[in-house]
């Protein structure tokens, strides 16, 4: 527990030392930099965040090369998957892992020198890895919002085509009304179409970074209706009713597998109480009966 204590604070001594190292670079060459854009976005983060960022300054060029052109491509892929969350775009995204893998490597050297190298590894394993870890969660999270939110977005955009608008005006209005990750990948996509993307491509590509059975369908049907040249309101309506009724069919399926585990759980926190409250109630009952047997 000691040893816990003492890496504990000797993993807050490094980072107020690249803390200090960060105010004095400050210092000398603050006023030259003129990032102020991205310094008014981080002022809101935490204390622990800039200074894993500062930790990471160093170590982000030798990351880059570890990870190598192919895999920078796929984690950028992933960073625009999951909506590239609190504004990290890809540089932003390794120097911050660099951080991490910094700081874990000082914690497990800590750690070892306090002959707990069990301790330090399981550290440097957690902290080396957070990232990834971070951006797996922020992936499903999206995912969810995206299936949530799509037939009510979708709904809306039947109605406001059927009146008359045309698609693309129609998508632009209901953005204007949306928030949330459907919302920002229907701006991307008309945002794509003004720069002379075509519709079919635009949402190829919005259908690449969700990855969802949902939008899937959506675009799918979208592409369909433009290739058969059907009611683009028509085709919508049919696609809400469609993702509804498969995320009604997913509910259901998610009740049954976890009607068992629910009935498990009643089972085993309640028999041993029902058993208990049976025996003292019999007990209290025949108290009379058991103190003249154990009495004599």
């Amino acid at each position: 527990m000691i040893s816990f204590f003492i890496g504990s604070l000797a993993a807050c001594f490094v980072l107020a030392v690249a803390n200090g190292i960060r105010l004095i670079r400050d210092d000398s060459v603050g006023h030259i930099i003129d990032d102020d854009i991205e310094t008014e976005q981080r002022q809101d983060q935490g204390a622990f965040v800039k200074l894993i960022d500062t930790l990471g300054l160093k170590g982000q060029r030798t990351l880059r090369r570890l990870y190598g052109p192919i895999r920078l491509r796929a984690l950028d892929r992933r960073l625009r998957g999951a909506g590239n969350p609190e504004g990290l775009h890809l540089d932003l995204f390794i120097q911050r892992e660099a951080g991490f893998v910094l700081l874990s490597i000082i914690l497990l050297f800590i750690f070892i020198m306090l002959h707990r190298p069990i301790l330090g590894i399981i550290f440097a394993i957690i902290f080396s890895g957070w990232m990834h870890l971070w951006l797996a969660q922020a992936l499903r999270n999206r995912q969810k919002a995206l299936n949530r939110d799509l037939p009510d977005f979708l709904d809306v955009l039947a109605v406001t085509v059927r009146s008359g608008l045309p698609f693309r005006n129609a998508l632009e209005r209901v953005c204007e009304h949306f928030e949330g990750p459907v919302s920002e990948e229907m701006l991307t996509a008309l945002h794509e179409m003004r720069l002379g993307v075509s519709r079919r491509d635009a949402f190829t590509s919005v259908r690449k970074r969700c990855r969802s059975d949902n939008v899937d369908t959506f675009v799918t049907a979208l592409l369909q209706s433009e290739e058969l040249g059907t009611p683009i309101g028509d085709a919508l309506q049919a696609i809400v009713k469609e993702i509804r009724r498969e995320r009604a069919e997913q509910v259901r399926r998610e009740a049954a597998k976890a009607a068992p585990k629910v009935s498990l759980v009643a089972t085993i926190t309640m028999l041993p109480g029902t058993m208990i409250l049976m025996i003292g109630g019999m007990l209290y009952a025949n108290r009379d009966v058991f103190a003249r047997i154990f009495g004599s």
